[in-house]
């Protein structure tokens, strides 16, 4: 194997056979991610790619647990085309498709390691580092373009790469890198569970045993004759495996996490655990066999002399200088295969038993007496202010939500909670409207619902208030976007938002009014708690808007009548015509119309007359000149109702601002109305006070006596004069 430099990037290559491989290699992966943040450099990865385009030749990038790598195979020339192409766009990242790469990432669903790996680092680490190879990237739709270029020009430098290639140096390669220190990586936070232990993890048909181990001479030794004896026993002895894995991950320079995991004939899971428990007492107590050392020993021989052990080494080696996880050079290999024995493999067995975590399938259920059972609650619990269930949710009987100073506590038994502690959170996830998801270092993950919890809505206020606000993000599979529109006046959407709990911000134009509610709650929600008031035959429009495509659903009330998205699902043009008064001809064009989110959204304001901020609405922008509209609940809003505050303004002709202007006008026969009805209040006055046993003194009787008198002081009040405005007066005055 050579080394040299370009551009100073270290670049290491061994002779290999035609076509040229190369694969320039960036020390940053999941583990340098935060939980929030899941997804930077896989985005900055997708984006390079993407700026680079089709190439004549096999390339590819990927991303892991510690490292980027872009790779090609192929001509020297277009190799070095490439490599550049790659540098030219980490130094200027286009993000202008940023949002196609997240969903594409999205449809991906890739992990930077197999899930029962992951879910072992996260028992060993939590949600931190290389813990993070068992969280999902929650909020890759909301990464901004500054989040991922900052991303890009921190971790993408010439400090923070190298270059293997399986040949010489291309003439003329060249790597336009950006300048930038190495970044500084803390050291990994550690769990430190009680070990040995073993849990159940949501993954079917697998076992795995896992184990931090501080590097050794005889590991590699010891792992692959534990993995063979493994093999031969439950494969080919037992026949309920197919293959028996072994690895080891690296977490620094001198800490491994050594794994191995095999699959496993549904219903065999305790027989391959109790088995993989037995082979490292086995080894541990007993060492290998001379055989088995010899074995091992010939293998790694036979490995050196293939000449492609090089070209792996070159690609180590490259790996190893920006990650800071050593590896072993060949010469080092062959040492430490000469050297291996007895002794030293009965020590790292030890170890590796001393350290163990055996994780079986959820179905299945251990009974080992030297192996502990991993926490599967918190040890601790918090005091602030309690929230009990609400009855027929689904929540256990005796379980209750603690909201405090320290942290939150889901208690569901005497032994059983969730715990995380403020200053231990790792993110506030919104998954859907009014449900969250708290997380914790420890990978702990406590659930809260708006609905479960009696006050539930205080419980998040609590919460969200307690978590910083940059923890907080929203799921990616969260559908509560939307604009919500009601073709209706203001004034009664005022109406309607006064008599919840959360308020909103109008827009409207007379005819439409749109609302932007101050909750979580999906428009669709929003909706059914504002039908209440306006009415179950109030046409609604719920409008959404991704980079690509925009759509409808159509609502009578709270009900879904129709939906239409101009990049898929076609609706009725007859029903948006009756639901919105617009002719047919007008909606029918509307709905075949095509173009950018812009020009689509652009032709749906002008057909149905919705009010001109929407574009600017459904691209996020802050509304200018909304009215803002306090929740009162429903005793407030009766209050407000009676005030009048919810009075048509002057001029719109309706039944309610007709009964407002007799109201202040208060002609001749409004105020004889109003003196006949005084009297016959009078007269039931009258009647119920000379026959008292009319209604038996039930309530019913008390329902007429407040009717009755409530009705003769309205009456009373409304048919007094009318009281004259200054300008009146002026008008009357001899100076006028």
């Amino acid at each position: 194997m050579f080394t040299t430099s370009v551009d100073g990037v270290p670049v290491f290559y061994a002779e290999g056979p035609p076509p040229l491989s190369a694969g320039l290699v960036f020390g940053v992966g999941r583990r340098d991610e935060s939980f929030v943040h899941g997804g930077l450099t896989h985005l900055v990865e997708h984006l390079a790619m993407r700026a680079v385009g089709r190439t004549p030749i096999e390339t590819n990038a990927s991303v892991d647990l510690t490292a980027t790598e872009f790779t090609a195979s192929g001509s020297p020339d277009r190799v070095a085309a490439f490599l550049r192409a790659v540098c030219e766009a980490l130094a200027d990242l286009p993000t202008g498709d940023l949002a196609v790469e997240a969903d594409v990432l999205r449809a991906e669903g890739g992990t930077v390691a197999p899930p029962a790996v992951g879910l072992l680092l996260g028992e060993l680490y939590g949600t931190r580092g290389a813990g993070l190879a068992a969280s999902r990237e929650p909020a890759v739709r909301g990464l901004s373009a500054e989040q991922v270029r900052s991303w890009s020009r921190r971790s993408f430098t010439r400090a923070n790469a190298a270059l293997w290639l399986t040949g010489p140096v291309p003439e003329g390669l060249r790597l336009p890198l950006p300048d930038g220190p190495a970044p500084q990586r803390p050291s990994q936070p550690r769990l430190s569970p009680v070990t040995p232990s073993w849990g159940q993890i949501p993954v079917e048909d697998r076992v795995t045993l896992g184990a931090e181990v501080e590097q050794h001479p005889a590991l590699n030794g010891a792992l692959g004759i534990l993995r063979t004896r493994l093999e031969e026993e439950l494969r080919h002895r037992r026949g309920v495996a197919y293959s028996v894995e072994a690895d080891k991950i690296g977490v620094d320079e001198r800490t491994r996490v050594v794994v191995v995991t095999t699959d496993v004939r549904p219903g065999q899971e305790v027989l391959a655990a109790q088995t993989i428990w037995r082979e490292v007492h086995r080894l541990a107590d007993q060492g290998p066999t001379a055989a088995e050392v010899e074995q091992e020993r010939a293998e790694v021989e036979a490995y050196l002399d293939d000449p492609r052990s090089d070209l792996e080494e070159a690609r180590a080696r490259a790996q190893a200088t920006v990650t800071g996880v050593g590896v072993l050079s060949a010469e080092e290999m062959r040492a430490n295969a000469a050297a291996l024995g007895v002794d030293g493999v009965r020590e790292v067995a030890g170890r590796l038993r001393s350290a163990a975590l055996l994780l079986v399938p959820q179905s299945a259920d251990l009974a080992v007496p030297d192996l502990g059972r991993l926490p599967e609650w918190s040890p601790g619990t918090v005091t602030g202010r309690t929230f009990v269930r609400k009855r027929l949710r689904g929540v256990p009987k005796d379980a209750r939500l603690v909201v405090g100073e320290e942290g939150a506590c889901l208690v569901l038994g005497e032994d059983r909670r969730i715990t995380v502690r403020w200053a231990e959170a790792t993110a506030l996830v919104r998954q859907a409207p009014g449900e969250w998801l708290l997380v914790g270092h420890d990978g702990f993950t406590l659930p809260l619902s708006e609905d479960d919890w009696r006050d539930g809505a205080d419980a998040v206020r609590l919460v969200r208030a307690a978590v910083p606000p940059e923890l907080q993000v929203v799921d990616d599979d969260a559908v509560d976007d939307g604009l919500l529109l009601f073709r209706t006046p203001a004034h009664k959407v005022r109406e309607a938002v006064a008599h919840h709990r959360y308020g909103a911000r109008l827009v409207g134009n007379g005819e439409w009014t749109a609302v932007l509610p101050d909750t979580d709650r999906a428009p669709e929600d929003v909706a059914d708690d504002l039908a209440t008031v306006l009415g179950r035959k109030t046409t609604g429009l719920v409008l959404r808007r991704s980079h690509v495509d925009v759509g409808y659903v159509l609502l009578r009330g709270a009900k879904v009548v129709g939906r239409h998205d101009w990049g898929g699902t076609v609706g009725d043009p007859a029903l948006l015509a009756r639901a919105t008064e617009r002719p047919e001809a007008h909606t029918a064009y509307l709905l075949q119309v095509t173009g950018t989110p812009d020009e689509v959204v652009g032709h749906a304001v002008t057909a149905l007359g919705l009010p001109p901020e929407v574009p600017a609405l459904l691209r996020g922008e802050e509304p200018a000149g909304a009215e803002r509209v306090e929740g009162q609940g429903i005793a407030g809003a009766f209050r407000a109702s009676v005030r009048g505050d919810f009075a048509p303004p002057a001029g719109t002709g309706g039944p309610m601002d007709e009964w407002a202007r007799l109201g202040r006008t208060r002609p001749g026969w409004y105020r004889a109305v109003n003196v006949l009805g005084a009297l016959l209040c009078a007269a039931g006055i009258w009647f119920l006070v000379t026959v008292p046993d009319l209604f038996d003194g039930g309530v019913w009787e008390v329902v007429v006596w407040v009717l009755c008198v409530s009705g003769l002081l309205n009456c009373l009040w409304e048919s007094r004069p009318p009281t004259r405005s200054r300008a009146e007066d002026r008008e009357k005055s001899p100076t006028g």
